[in-house]
């Protein structure tokens, strides 16, 4: 998008207001973000134990070799080698590394299994989007989940789990659903909702690690397209905390003033949503509904009013 004249001072206004009325447009009483994850000195640095009762002994073929091995904010550099401050900065609690091989003497491990414990739904989600690879494939284990070729990443609860393998050809997605299948039922489900919509019939579903529509400040997106009728659009998802979120808010708004891109709150049928008129992409809307932004792109607002109240107020 080219860059065009500096806009008047009213124009920077009327969109700060915007900002505030997105802000409030939707209340939420659901996860409250604590400022202390951010100060690497401070938080429960003992590392409660976290209960492995579930962790399985066999991933047929396969045998589980060698002791559990846990690792604290303490010592979690000792594992997660350059970015460990990314993990205790995002909540993390606590971390059990599990490995699988076969059982004959001197074989090497075929796959590990990580399971960080991050404390928060939020946070694990959030982790979930840092830790996967651009461009990989949506598969259906736990809350979310990746394939990313040589792993799966996964959500469930609290618990964000990688399983990664050292050679091909072996069942990760059929473990990661029996994993979290069972994990759901030991844990019950996630009081925090992430996700889409039903806003049409699903037909793909991609993470973009950076630049989504060329934007520099919407990365870590989660994209799904969607038919309606005859008609295929996409719908993005950003989350964060609130502090996060209202970073990214930010630097849209001034985006949009910089670029002289008209943007308007609008409140349809008890929908409050930001009507961004672009002379490149058309028409786009953005609705924040508590941890998360939701984006939807080629496709009027009117009709998807409906299922967008009804997941907002199940």
């Amino acid at each position: 998008m080219p860059a065009s004249n500096e806009p008047h001072p009213w124009i920077r206004v009327v969109l700060l207001l915007i900002l505030g009325l997105l802000a409030l447009g939707i209340g939420y009483d659901g996860q409250r973000y604590d400022p202390g994850l951010l100060d690497f000195s401070k938080g429960d640095r003992s590392g409660a134990a976290m209960d492995t009762s579930w962790i399985p002994e066999q991933l047929p073929p396969l045998s589980r070799v060698g002791p559990l091995r846990h690792f604290t904010r303490d010592n979690l550099f000792e594992y997660v080698n350059g970015h460990a401050e990314s993990y205790i900065n995002a909540g993390f609690k606590g971390l059990v590394v599990a490995e699988y091989g076969a059982l004959n003497p001197g074989s090497q491990p075929q796959v590990t299994m990580d399971v960080f414990d991050m404390g928060e739904p939020l946070f694990a989600f959030g982790m979930l989007m840092n830790e996967t690879p651009a461009n990989v494939k949506a598969i259906n284990v736990g809350t979310m989940g990746f394939d990313y070729g040589e792993g799966i990443n996964f959500i469930q609860g609290s618990l964000f789990i990688k399983i990664s393998a050292f050679v091909t050809g072996l069942p990760l997605e059929r473990w990661g659903g029996e994993i979290a299948a069972g994990l759901l039922k030991k844990m019950g489900s996630s009081p925090l909702v992430l996700g889409f919509p039903a806003l049409g019939e699903v037909v793909e579903t991609r993470f973009i690690k950076e630049n989504y529509h060329g934007l520099a400040f919407f990365g870590n997106v989660l994209e799904r397209t969607f038919k309606r009728g005859e008609t295929v659009f996409q719908s993005f998802l950003l989350t964060g905390s609130p502090e996060e979120l209202a970073k990214r808010k930010q630097a849209l708004l001034d985006f949009l003033a910089k670029e002289n891109i008209p943007a308007t709150m609008v409140q349809d049928g008890g929908i409050p949503y930001l009507r961004i008129q672009d002379p490149y992409e058309g028409d786009w809307f953005v609705v924040e509904h508590g941890p998360q932004i939701l984006g939807i792109f080629g496709m009027e607002m009117q009709p998807l009013v409906q299922p967008l109240k009804e997941f907002f107020n199940p």
